[in-house]
């Protein structure tokens, strides 16, 4: 984790989103969750607009159904293969740059 903010979210993640997470950090230790949950304040914080839609908010069933992953200082071929492993564990993989580059995780939406 990247702090103990973020330790403190943990719990928070869905539980499949959780486990694979766990699972990832057995295989690959350097790994690091940099974020989860999130509130509004947090989006102004990292001056960025607030997304009402973002998965990293708490969803109907509690959980926040998203974390993000560092993708910085971490071999390229490590990065794509952690992105390809959670979308074929069948999540919604995603890199790409808000205040950072990132791997962007989450549930899959059904529809």
């Amino acid at each position: 984790m990247k702090s103990e903010d973020i330790q403190a979210q943990y719990s928070a993640i869905h539980s499949l989103l959780r486990v694979a997470a766990s699972s990832l950090i057995l295989v690959d230790p350097s790994a690091v969750i940099t974020d989860a949950s999130r509130s509004d304040e947090d989006y102004y914080a990292m001056g960025l607009p607030v997304n009402e839609a973002s998965l990293h908010f708490e969803q109907e069933d509690g959980f926040v159904h998203a974390l993000d992953l560092r993708t910085n200082g971490r071999p390229e071929w490590r990065n794509r293969a952690v992105e390809m492993a959670f979308w074929a564990l069948g999540f919604h993989s995603l890199r790409h740059v808000g205040t950072a580059d990132h791997l962007h995780l989450s549930l899959r939406l059904p529809g």
